[in-house]
Order: C-alpha cells, then structure tokens, then sequence
C-alpha cells in the first residue's frame, strides 16, 4: 500500500516517497535482494543561511481564481495563474535561501575533470602559524596574546577604503617585526639576479597543444580533425587536443610530450594569455596554476611557449556562431605556429641594490617608520633627528642619525637613491636603496629624477570618486619606485599606523631572493635614439635614464629591473629607437598583414569553394 490509502491526502513529493518506498519492498520480497536506501549526503549541521534583517517584507502576490459562478458546473482550473508583472513581482521576493538539493548535475557537468566530490563532508584543518592577524571584526575569534594583530579601527573609525588598506599594512609590519628572527633579510648593498631561463634550442620541433576547458563552452568536431591534420605540417613533430591542460593530468601530459618528442617550441591554446610570471586583472587560478605547474622547476623555459587565449577569442562563440567560431579557432592557432618560429630568449636582469632604507623627518609617523625597520632587522639613515638614538636600546640599533645634516636633494630610483645632504657646509651624497619622506620634508625637498635635469617635488595624490587622470597607487606609494610617503594627507588615521605601513612597503619592495625576469621589457637602440627624453617624461615608473653615447650626444637606457613593459615610451619615440624584443615593429607589421590582406584573401577563396 501506498500514497493516500495509507497517509491520506498528502503531498506530490510525499506520495512518489512513498510509492518508492513501497516499490522496493516489493522488490526485496519476491527477490530477496536487500536495496539500501539513497540516504541525503548534505551534512545533517549544515543549516539554511539566515535571513538578512535589513530585507523589507513584502506580502505574496493574490492568486486571481475563476468565480465560483462560472467554476462550480465544471472542472475548470480555479487558479488562472500571475500576470507578468505579478510574476516579476513574486521572483523578486526570492531570498536564495536555498542550499544545494541533490540533483547531482555538477557532477554529471564536471565531466573527465572529477573535481566535485559530492560525498564529502566537513573536516577540521589545523594550520600553524607564527602571527595571526585579524581583519574582519565581525569574525574575531575568542584569542588573544602578543602574537595576534588587529587590522581594523574602531567602530567609530570612517569606512574608507585608504585608511583600511594603512591599517592593513600597518598589522603586516607588526607582524614582519614579530617574524624577523625567523629568517634573514640582506644588508649593506648585494647583487639581486636569477639564473637565466633555459635557451632556446637551435633546431625548431614544434609541440602544439589544444585545451577543450572541460567543454565547457562547448567543443565542435571539426576542431578535433584541424588539430589532427597539424602534424602534417613542416617542423610540427606532435599535435594533441587536451580535456583540461590546467589540472594535473594535462599539464603532466604536456610536459611528458615535451620531453619523449624532444619539442624546442610550443604552442599552447587554452585560457593562458602569456607564459610570464606576473599576474594581471586577466589571471585566474587556473591560468597561474597551469604556468605554475609548467615553468617551475621542470626545465620547460617560457621563452620557448606562445600562447593564446583560446577560449576567449574562439570557444566562447561557439553557442553564437559555430562557423565563426571554428574560423577564429583556425586562424588563431595558424598565427601562433607562424610566431612560435621567431620566439627569443627572456633577458635575464641582474641589478645591484642598496639594502639600506633612508627614513625623512622629524614626526611621529617617521619615527615609527624607523623603529619598525630597525626592529624588523633592517639598517636605517634617519635624517632630521635633532639627537642621536640611545645606542644601548635595541629599538635603535640598526638606527644611525645624521645630527645636523639637512637633505638638500633626493636622486635615483629603487635599490639606487642618493641623498645629498649639507651637514654645517660640508657637502655629502648617501647611497640607500629606499626612501621614507614625512610630509613636511616631501613639500621642500627636490625630486632629481637625473643628475643635470630638472628637479620637482614629490607629487602626493589618491585616486578619488569622479575624478580622473589618477594612477592608481596604494596609499603611502609614489610614482617613483621605493619611494614612499610616511604620513600622506587625507587618510584618516593614526601617525603610529601611517608610520607603520609606509616601513611595511619599504621592506616590502627590497628583494629578499633572486629576481627573476617577468617578462619583455623595452630596449633602446643606441645607434637611433636622439636623446629627446620623450620616453624619460612619459615613463611612470622612472625606469628610463639618459647616457652618454660615443658621439658625445645622449641615448636613452632603460632599467628592465623596473620597466613593466607598458609601452608609453614606444608611442612617443620619434625615431622608432624603442622597441619591444618581442612585439616589436615587425611583429605588429606581419599582424597587421595577416589581419588586413591574407584574411580577406582565405575569405574570398573560401566563399569560392
């Protein structure tokens, strides 16, 4: 028995349970075969979330219903159902309060991947740290001690997004000065380089390798047979299409092929866009992951890889326009494999840096400055102190004061300033690797971005709502790299915590290891370079400076430790002496051709077939 005859009027849901129910005892009585019941695997603690409190209540909408005059001869529907309005009405008033029901299609979606994993329940994970630091003070945990740092204000404290990042910086330096016996950071002045990437191999065997994202834009057929017909061509020695090159299967894949077919050069479709180091708004955890898991530690150099974003050019179009699809898909790879053969190898930037932080002022905000670098292990030049620190406190040991002496100028850049200061006529230059300006000494000393040229003082600007020509900098940080503000105005919060976090970016900015390449950055040509200094104006991260050539005249040079490869100076050199290693003049020319005379062309001879 089952349904009403036994419960009586119920439910839909409950009258199929039950029929279930009474189907498998059937079944287990005439076959003897005991079936288990599929038991709900949702945590039996995991409740619904709550209901904010600050959603109004709003009454359901009324059902129209037939009148009773009309309905009570026959079996006509009584409910005539809502009206659109009524209907987006009603879909507003969801809360998605709903949690996860079972259904299983995640699983079924996730495919070959298997990455969902539908019985598992909740699990404890403990995790050992030297410092803990706190930022949400909805979520403080009931701790407490020396070694746990709060990183938010008071509740009376405005929400501004510049005063939360400060204490934020703020809570790190504390937690850098809690840390600094753990490891050792470099003094006095060192040489920051990392082994250059592998060469690239002289003989081309290219690998092309084609990633489906799990299919989850959708895949054609016809993508299958085109990769498969690439092996064919000249120098291509492997062509394969891969489910996802992002988990662990593909990339080990990948780097399987590369070895047993001993490949030189390789294409790689998938979501990646470049093969560098750096993380841009463009990354995602699957991108890094799959760089990660290719150009560390495995012998792969990533000046031998071109990639291409092959889900956002081509397989998102494919619900769209499956024949424009399969056309970006073809042109896309094509254009890859005829650069995968022009690739260089990545320069390998090595760079001496001045270890030592110079500390500016005379304010509460860059004595802290100075204490906190000092207590982190740091060595520090502290000008514009009236006396000289107590020698015996520790506070101050790596604190030396320059008594008497005035900062006349301020010239170079990170790991390379020179301070010239004037101590009772007495002329002098100081070398330190980063700077910390107070406020007051920020508005009359001079900024020399070169000996020779002209100076200017340190501009001190935050991006605000509705104005714009800002770049964005975090607060404290200028425009000149290792360059910071102790106490920049408008952030509304303590000179201890402006002093704090303005320690924290100049350690920060040091290099602690090796630095490694992140990719190309912009060279001049010497011999047509006129030394306008354009480039040096339009250069935001002070990376350009002007030399000396053998005529007698001056060409520009560029920092690569500092360049980020932006491209302003290419747009305004007027002889064409800058230029990128790798998208050069003639990269963008040949683009140029392939987009505007050979496509029209393969249209033209497609539209006659």
């Amino acid at each position: 028995a089952a349904g009403d005859a036994v419960s009586g009027p119920s439910s839909v849901v409950q009258s199929m349970a039950s029929g279930r129910s009474a189907a498998r005892s059937i079944h287990e009585d005439v076959s003897g075969v005991t079936i288990p019941d599929r038991k709900d695997s949702r945590p039996e603690d995991a409740p619904f979330p709550d209901i904010p409190n600050d959603i109004p209540s709003l009454a359901r909408a009324t059902m129209p219903e037939r009148q009773p005059s009309i309905r009570k001869d026959s079996f006509s529907e009584v409910a005539l159902g809502l009206g659109e309005s009524q209907a987006v009405f009603e879909s507003e008033r969801c809360l998605q309060c709903g949690i996860c029901s079972e259904c299983f299609l995640c699983v079924e979606a996730c495919g070959a991947i298997s990455a969902i994993h539908h019985g598992e329940g909740p699990r404890e994970l403990i995790e050992h740290a030297g410092v803990v630091i706190i930022a949400d003070p909805e979520n403080v945990p009931p701790i407490k001690g020396e070694d746990v740092v709060r990183a938010y204000g008071p509740k009376t404290a405005r929400s501004d997004v510049n005063a939360m990042i400060t204490r934020g910086f703020a809570a790190a330096a504390n937690a850098m000065v809690m840390l600094s016996s753990t490891s050792q950071r470099p003094k006095g002045r060192g040489v920051s380089f990392l082994p250059p990437d592998p060469d690239l191999s002289p003989e081309i065997r290219i690998g092309i390798f084609v990633c489906r994202c799990n299919d989850s834009l959708g895949w054609l057929e016809e993508m299958d047979g085109y990769v498969q017909d690439l092996q064919s061509r000249e120098q291509v020695v492997h062509a394969e299409v891969l489910n996802a090159a992002c988990i662990p299967e593909g990339s080990v894949g990948i780097l399987r092929s590369i070895r047993e077919k001993g490949i030189t050069r390789m294409v790689l479709a998938s979501c990646v866009c470049c093969p560098l180091d750096f993380v841009c708004s463009t990354c995602t955890n699957q991108r890094s992951r799959l760089k990660n898991a290719l150009f560390r530690g495995t012998g792969v150099s990533r000046s031998m890889v071109e990639t291409c974003n092959l889900r956002g050019e081509a397989l998102r179009y494919i619900a769209q326009d499956r024949t424009m699809a399969l056309e970006r898909f073809s042109g896309l790879i094509d254009r890859s494999i005829k650069r995968v053969a022009n690739l260089m190898p990545l320069p390998a930037p090595v760079r001496t840096y001045n270890f030592t932080t110079a500390v500016i002022g005379k304010s509460d905000a860059t004595l802290t400055s100075a204490k906190t670098l000092s207590r982190a292990g740091l060595e520090v030049f502290m000008f514009g102190c009236g006396e000289p620190f107590p020698e015996k406190d520790p506070v101050y040991q790596n604190i030396h004061c320059f008594v008497g002496a005035t900062v006349t100028g301020i010239r170079g850049t990170l790991g390379n300033f020179h301070i010239y200061i004037d101590t009772e006529g007495f002329q002098q230059t100081i070398q330190v690797g980063a700077v910390i300006l107070g406020e007051k000494s920020r508005a009359t000393i001079p900024y020399i971005p070169q000996e020779g040229l002209k100076s200017s003082t340190i501009a001190s600007k935050m991006q605000t709502r509705g104005v714009t020509g800002t770049p964005f900098l975090y607060p404290g940080a200028t425009s000149i790299a290792g360059l910071f503000l102790a106490n920049p105005p408008g952030i509304h919060v303590s000179e201890r915590i402006h002093g704090s976090a303005a320690a924290l970016l100049a350690a920060a900015v040091m290099p602690r290891g090796p630095r490694q390449s992140k990719g190309f950055t912009v060279v001049v040509d010497e011999e047509m370079c006129r030394g306008c200094g354009r480039c040096m104006k339009v250069c935001p991260y002070q990376a350009i400076t002007l030399h000396e050539n053998r005529a007698g005249g001056w060409h520009a040079e560029v920092d690569e430790a500092l360049c980020k490869g932006c491209g302003n100076c290419i747009s305004v050199c007027p002889s064409n002496a800058a230029d990128s290693p790798y998208r050069n003049q003639k990269f963008l020319e040949n683009l140029l051709k392939e987009v505007l005379v050979q496509q029209p062309e393969r249209r033209h001879a497609t539209d006659g077939a």
